[in-house]
Order: structure tokens, then C-alpha cells, then sequence
């Protein structure tokens, strides 16, 4: 045998014997014998694996990630059981267990900004996936051929891909800056739904002074939110009376970015909100409370007391078909106008939402990217956001029709809140529902599963009409490694800033007047000059 053969049985040897990941390590004699199948057959593995993860938690509708039947399905069809740590302030959390380098084989649903994921695959921390999606990713590459927007901004300028998206295709979803008011109380003192700041607030006096809820107290909240909820923030909603906030409080102006929260409009939005605070119309704990203390507030159980609250549904404060039947009653407050005539409904178009992401702490990343590519399979699509077949939910029979008129294409067999709360995922995890999917849910014309029917029509009705213009919102955007770290650091002590700020001048603790120069110098010492510089560099190389 020539040396240059010998040499190169020997090479092939030991790739054989210890395969060098995509992570840059190389796996152990039981990752060997753990070879994935081929793209598209189950299981993936022929013995059992662990693959550890991180996801926010369930808000509610989940009390268990780790004894749930869709958890156990994929176990039974893959041959994966995936060790789930499941977390309130997922977002907070996730960043701790990033620094403490202490992270899970893979985040879930980890809100990654594009330049987070450039930042960590930079690091190594995230690896790309390109390679697997070529090789095992059958659902993947048809995802991306039908989503060639989503795939484009799933790429990073180096063309590295380093996250699995999931994609919602939900109308009311892309309206999501909602208020809900509470429709009994207005009928009761005859009042309209406003249409403009103005009215808003004498609806809220009213609340305030006429005991709507009947008991003969005065302990009627008029308005209320959340942080860290879904769009529970009280400025989101108001502020497009006033100027456009846009995501993050950035927007584009003629093809130029602007940072929303240093204009002059956007103190007039302030004083309103001041106004509201200082007169006992909106309550300050809507700057303190977590989603769980804004749905006690709303679910109270001696009377109502909530005259209205922001959120992307009114489920972000009631019980969804809880018994007292609450979020029924409440209604969208359309678009309001401001007193420069300004109406505006935030838009968010679909770009897809970062699902899965492999980290190098992997032992089989192999595996773990064929569980995430086996999520956009239909069996798991439905699992995961409907429940157990014949129990939640069923195929829709001929001649039902969904909410879209059309035929149907499944139908619900409980509300919402009746799903067994060990049953699905809630959301988690890739998936494609698209809006055919969404908008043929049979409507079944039972009330107490009548939401996405409500969502669609309010939306449609009260916020689609003043909806911007795309040529407003600011795409996802691209950098490169050095600027995408600088993007991250300022742009996480902007929003932590602005959130500060926006806070102290509703409540007061800060003089709209008297600080507001001082505000202003703070973004200058932050950076706000060179993280709108480093975006509109970015937005223009597209």
C-alpha cells in the first residue's frame, strides 16, 4: 500500500471515529452510535437522546413543558426527550444564561434580534445552519421557498443562517398595539366608544365619577397595563395619536430613520399621558405589574373594576372563556385621533419570529436540527398550537365554512382556555400557520369559541383603516460583526432608557418640562446619533 493511501485510510479513520461538528467539537463514542436518519424519516434516532432548552413560559395556558402530551409525542416519534427549563422574563433570563455560558443545547422562541444572532454566531456560542438545512432539511427548504422574505432576513450578511422561524400568518397579529374597553360600562352611561384623545378621557372621567360597575364605591380603575406583556404597555396604543412610535420607538421618515421618542410630538404624548395619571384616570401600576397581577386586576372577583387596558387581545387581562365571561365584553377601541389630527395603527409585517436556535453546547446538533426541521411536519404544527386531536379540536366537516367564508379547514372542540393545559406547546417551537390556516377555522357561531372571529373583525374594522404605510416600518436589518455588537450594546441601553424615562415623566417622577433637555442630552451620551447612523447604513445596503 503507497503512503498516500495508507495516510489517507488513516484520516478517514478517525473523522470516522470522532465527527467534528458544526461547532467545532467533536462528539463522544455515543454521539457515534447516535447517527441521525435520513432527512424526513422518524425516529430520528434509533436509541433515546436528552437535548436540553430554554423557552419563555407558559403564561397561563401551559402549567407543564416537561408532562405534556405533546412533549411525549415528540419523544414517541423522534426519539428525543427534550429537558425543557421554561421562564417568566425569558428574556432577561436567557441573556443570564448566555453570560454565565451555563445555556441549554437549544433556545426556544428566543427573541433573538438579527443582530443578537450575528453577535453570538460571531462567538461560536450560536452555530449555523446552513449546512444542515441543505442537508436534512426537507420542511426547512420548503419553508424558505414559499417565505423567500423570511429566508432573506433568516440570513445574515455572511449568509450564515443561525436560527428555524416560526411563521404566524395572523392578521390580527399585525395590528397587535390594541386598547380594549369595557362595553358594558358604556352602555350603561350611555356613552359612544371614543374616537379621539379627548374622548378617551372623558370616557375614563366617567368611569372614574359615575360608578359604572354599580356597587356604590369608588373603586373603578378607568385604565391599566403591564410590562413585558404582549403590547400590555399603556404609551403603545396612545402615542400613535400623536406620532407614529414605531418598532422600538424607531420609524422611517422618507427613507431616513428617526427615533420617535426625541420629538416633539412624542412629549405632547407624555403630558397626555401625565394628564391621565395626575387626574386618577390611569393607574401607576400599570408600570409594575406582570401579566398575572394585570389578569387579577381584570378577573377581579367581587366586581369589575377595569374600564380599559392595552393588550394584542383582551385575554391579556381576563380569562379566556373563564366563567365570568369577561373578555366577551370588552370591546377594541378603534384608532384614536390626537389633537393635531394625528392616527396612526402600528403595522408589523411578518418576518418571521426566531424559533430554534443550536447552540454549541450540542452534542448531536445532527439531532437537534432534524427535531427542529420535524416541527413544520402538519401532526406537529397542530399539536403544538391546537391541542390533541378529537379532544381540542377536529377537521372541518363539508359544508362548514371558516371565518374567511371559504370552506373550513378545522374547527375548534373547546375555547381556548379549556385546552388541557398539559396538552400543547402554546406556540413554541417552528412552525407555518398560515393565514388559510388561521382564517379557516370553522365558525361555529358558539360565543365561548368565537375569538379569533372577534380578533379578525376588530381588527379589520377599528385599526386596519388607519393602518401605516410599509414604506414607515424599519425591516429587519443586517450588520456586520462589529457594528452588530455596537447595534446590540446601544440599542439594549436605549429601549432600557426610553422604557425608564417614558415611565418616570407619565408618573412624574421626572418634569416633562423642566428634564426634558436633560432627557434629550442622555440619548447623547448613550449613542442614539451612531446606533440611527449604524441602522440607516444598514437599511440602505439592502
Amino acid at each position: 500500500m503507497n503512503r498516500k493511501i495508507w495516510l489517507t485510510l488513516i484520516v478517514f479513520s478517525f473523522l470516522t471515529a470522532a465527527p467534528v461538528f458544526a461547532n467545532g467539537g467533536t462528539a463522544d463514542a455515543e454521539d457515534v452510535k447516535q447517527a441521525v436518519s435520513p432527512p424526513g424519516v422518524f425516529p430520528i434516532v434509533e436509541e433515546k437522546i436528552t437535548i436540553t432548552a430554554f423557552m419563555p413560559a407558559g403564561g397561563g395556558m401551559v402549567e407543564d413543558f416537561q408532562d405534556n402530551d405533546f412533549t411525549r409525542y415528540i419523544e414517541e416519534k423522534t426519539n428525543i426527550l427534550i429537558d425543557i427549563e421554561a421562564a417568566e422574563n425569558a428574556v432577561q433570563k436567557r441573556n443570564i444564561l448566555l453570560a454565565s455560558g451555563d445555556y441549554p443545547d437549544v433556545f426556544i422562541n428566543g427573541a433573538f434580534s438579527k443582530a443578537e444572532q450575528q453577535v453570538y454566531g460571531s462567538q461560536g456560542i450560536f452555530i449555523p445552519l446552513n449546512n444542515l438545512i441543505e442537508r436534512y432539511g426537507v420542511n426547512t427548504r420548503e419553508v424558505f421557498a414559499a417565505y423567500p422574505r423570511i429566508e432573506a432576513n433568516f440570513t445574515m450578511p455572511s449568509g450564515d443562517i443561525y436560527s428555524l422561524p416560526n411563521i404566524n400568518d395572523c392578521f390580527h397579529c399585525s395590528l397587535a398595539r390594541k386598547m380594549w374597553i369595557y362595553q358594558p360600562w358604556l352602555d350603561t352611561l350611555g356613552l359612544a366608544a371614543p374616537t379621539t384623545t379627548e374622548e378617551f378621557k372623558q370616557v375614563l372621567i366617567a368611569f372614574r365619577d359615575r360608578d359604572p360597575n354599580g356597587n356604590g364605591l369608588r373603586d373603578e380603575i378607568p385604565l391599566s397595563g403591564a410590562v413585558n406583556g404582549w403590547n400590555t404597555d399603556v404609551h403603545g396604543f396612545i402615542m400613535n395619536s400623536f406620532i407614529y412610535i414605531g418598532e422600538n420607538g424607531m420609524s422611517l421618515e422618507g427613507g431616513r430613520i428617526t427615533a420617535s421618542y426625541v420629538q416633539p410630538a412624542w412629549r405632547e404624548g407624555l403630558r397626555y399621558l401625565n394628564e391621565l395619571y395626575d387626574e386618577g384616570l390611569l393607574s401607576g401600576d400599570a408600570f409594575i405589574q406582570d401579566g398575572s397581577q394585570y389578569t387579577l386586576l381584570g378577573e377581579n372577583p367581587d366586581a369589575v373594576i377595569l374600564g380599559a387596558g392595552p393588550g394584542g387581545f383582551m385575554g391579556s387581562f381576563t380569562n379566556l372563556q373563564g366563567e365570568s365571561g369577561r373578555w366577551l365584553e370588552y370591546k377594541t377601541v378603534p384608532a384614536l385621533e390626537g389633537p393635531e389630527g394625528v392616527r396612526f395603527a402600528s403595522y408589523f409585517p411578518n418576518f418571521g419570529y426566531v424559533s430554534w436556535t443550536i447552540t454549541d453546547r450540542a452534542a448531536n446538533p445532527e439531532a437537534a436540527f432534524r427535531l427542529g426541521d420535524a416541527f413544520y411536519e402538519k401532526d406537529f404544527v397542530y399539536h403544538n398550537l391546537l391541542g390533541r386531536e378529537g379532544i381540542d379540536w377536529a377537521w372541518a366537516e363539508e359544508g362548514e365554512l371558516g371565518i374567511n367564508g371559504l370552506p373550513g379547514i378545522w374547527k375548534p372542540l373547546v375555547g381556548r382556555n379549556e385546552i388541557g393545559k398539559t396538552s400543547w406547546w402554546d406556540q413554541r417551537g417552528p412552525y407555518v400557520f398560515t393565514r388559510a390556516e388561521r382564517l379557516g377555522r370553522v365558525n361555529t357561531g358558539e360565543e365561548s369559541l368565537a375569538l379569533e372571529l372577534i380578533l379578525f373583525e376588530e381588527t379589520r374594522d377599528k385599526l386596519e383603516p388607519y393602518q401605516v404605510s410599509l414604506d414607515r416600518i424599519i425591516p429587519p436589518l443586517a450588520y456586520g460583526e462589529d457594528a452588530a455588537a455596537e447595534v446590540v450594546e446601544i440599542g439594549t441601553a436605549l429601549d432600557n432608557y426610553v422604557a425608564e424615562m417614558t415611565a418616570r415623566f407619565i408618573i412624574g417622577d421626572a418634569d416633562i418640562e423642566a428634564d426634558w433637555d436633560d432627557y434629550l442630552a442622555e440619548f447623547e451620551r448613550i449613542g442614539l446619533d451612531r446606533y440611527i447612523e449604524l441602522m440607516q447604513e444598514a437599511f440602505d445596503s439592502l
